[in-house]
């Protein structure tokens, strides 16, 4: 089972109850639960006003609290868990978090395809104390691998031990494999760092990481190989890039998250081979290429210009290369 933690620390007030009820109030969430909210439960159908005032008398407490709002999102893969299945998790993982005796509301959302849930509390506790914030986001991943009984370090070295097998020329054709596989892998101070979950699940020198990994060039009938392959279905299919953004389950922000073209998906369904887009301030900058089969990682450079990979195509120029060959 996978779930995904989000955290929204960042706002003043309590935005976050007015967004879900209105949510509720249009049909697309519900809320399933709301609990130690003192005389409020006294009402019969409290509102949006009553929850945002408590919560916020309560926030006043403590003047140190930067930010009144807990917020966080737990989200299952499409339908793989229930309602009542993710309500009962989410509750696990506020009791893990240290807010299972804060007043709380959870809300079940039926807007995407993923499966999720908004809970809203408040860091400020009844004694005037205050909930540390410190670590929030790795706190929030471990509590969720504790109740799942995710083992990270096996699940690494399962991830990671096929990916030391591909021929690399440098680190960053590393670090670009370890992005297709969710872990985030950068050089600081003669350090390499795999990461993910926010943790460090490997530091090594760069020195070893290169004695280890870093192969020779790769010869150039391969190279070739590959060129032709892309060039021969530059004809056929696509290569016009569109943007894939991660859904954010808080208002209607996107984050990016890769670019993909028809010509990319066939190769990489068809031939094994992954073209992975770069891009900066979401202009695609450059490209990298995966061949699964050879496990071997390429520059795009070293096959063609950016520009004839993700231009239009003149398929008479095309033609007359594969011709040439």
């Amino acid at each position: 089972m996978k779930l995904i933690v989000r955290l929204f620390t960042t706002s003043t007030g309590f935005p976050a109850v007015r967004y879900n009820m209105e949510k509720v109030s249009s049909g697309c969430a519900e809320l399933l639960c709301y609990k130690n909210f003192g005389v409020i439960h006294g009402l019969i159908n409290p509102g949006c006003a009553d929850f945002e005032h408590y919560l916020g008398a309560l926030s006043t407490l403590n003047s140190r609290s930067r930010f009144d709002q807990f917020h966080a999102v737990l989200s299952a893969r499409g339908r793989s868990m229930s309602v009542d299945a993710l309500k009962n998790l989410a509750e696990r993982w506020m009791l893990e978090m240290g807010y299972y005796k804060q007043p709380y509301l959870i809300f079940s959302h039926s807007d995407t395809p993923n499966m999720h849930v908004h809970i809203v509390s408040t860091d400020v506790r009844l004694d005037r104390s205050k909930i540390s914030d410190s670590f929030d986001r790795p706190r929030a991943i471990a509590a969720i691998h504790r109740i799942l009984k995710v083992d990270v370090q096996a699940e690494f070295k399962r991830d990671i031990s096929p990916l030391l097998a591909y021929h690399f020329s440098d680190l960053h054709q590393l670090t670009t494999l370890l992005g297709q596989k969710g872990y985030r892998g950068f050089c600081r101070r003669g350090y390499f760092y795999m990461v993910k979950y926010g943790q460090v699940l490997l530091k090594i020198s760069e020195g070893k990481i290169q004695h280890m990994v870093l192969k020779p060039q790769i010869e150039t009938g391969h190279l070739d190989e590959i060129r032709w392959m892309i060039n021969s279905n530059l004809l056929t299919k696509d290569n016009t890039c569109i943007p894939v953004y991660q859904s954010l389950p808080h208002g209607s922000s996107r984050k990016l998250k890769a670019f993909r073209s028809e010509l990319s998906d066939y190769l990489l369904a068809e031939k094994n081979i992954e073209i992975c887009y770069h891009s900066n301030k979401n202009q695609i900058t450059g490209f990298t290429i995966i061949d699964h089969h050879k496990r071997r990682v390429v520059a795009g450079t070293e096959i063609m210009d950016l520009d004839r990979l993700i231009s239009p195509v003149k398929k008479e120029s095309i033609s007359r290369q594969l011709l040439s060959r």
